[in-house]
């Protein structure tokens, strides 16, 4: 606590950091992922194909086939 005599000062402290979440999932999310890996659409968290194939791919390219 700072000195209340003086003008006034700044506290040093780190505030104590965030407990990791419990790996725990919910079956609701847990179905929705499954139906949507199987139709082959994106799922939170994973890497995206389409947009892989996207940002890879040279917006300048000479061959306008690709």
């Amino acid at each position: 606590m700072a000195d209340r005599t003086s003008p006034w000062q700044r506290l040093g402290g780190i505030p104590a950091s965030r407990q990791p979440a419990e790996n725990r999932t919910d079956p609701i999310y847990d179905a929705l992922r499954r139906r949507w890996n199987a139709q082959g659409r994106t799922i939170p968290g994973r890497p995206d194909p389409e947009w892989r194939r996207l940002v890879e791919r040279d917006p300048w390219s000479r061959n306008r086939d690709e």
